[in-house]
């Protein structure tokens, strides 16, 4: 009797937990989006961020200022903060602000300044979306994309 109630507790405990979305780890960028649906970008240079457990970041692309490839990816050195927000979309989980303290200029930014915004949706897909208000791309990442 014993041994069914505490199967009962332990099932209907984890029952009532809600999903984990975790920011920590390797995303890799996936995807590339337009304004425009039918102008959505093919990707054709290999870019990630690694989120580690200290709030610090790093963001590595292949990709050159003007669209070439890079032999050697670029690196940018950070820290992350989770931003205690209302959202708009409820399909965003979680946002966070990335700020930038080596190769300032990778951060995807309409006004050169050093921080990006990034969101996390219910789909477990990480979106930098910054440059989007600069009519640029949106960016789309996952943990299971390409791995460079």
């Amino acid at each position: 009797m014993f041994l069914l109630l505490a199967l009962c507790f332990v099932s209907c405990n984890q029952d009532d937990k809600e999903p984990e979305f975790n920011v920590l780890g390797y995303w890799n960028l996936i995807e590339i989006r337009s304004h425009i649906p039918s102008a959505d970008g093919e990707v054709d240079f290999e870019e990630k961020y690694i989120f580690n457990d200290d709030g610090t970041f790093i963001k590595t692309t292949q990709r050159g200022n003007k669209g070439e490839l890079l032999e050697i990816p670029s690196q940018a050195f950070g820290k992350y903060e989770l931003l205690e927000v209302e959202e708009m979309n409820p399909n965003i989980s979680r946002t966070y602000m990335l700020t930038f303290e080596t190769n300032v200029q990778m951060a995807a930014s309409c006004n050169q300044d050093s921080t990006e915004v990034v969101y996390i949706t219910y789909d477990n897909k990480l979106f930098n979306m910054s440059w989007f208000a600069c009519d640029g791309p949106g960016f789309v990442y996952s943990k299971r994309g390409r791995l460079f």
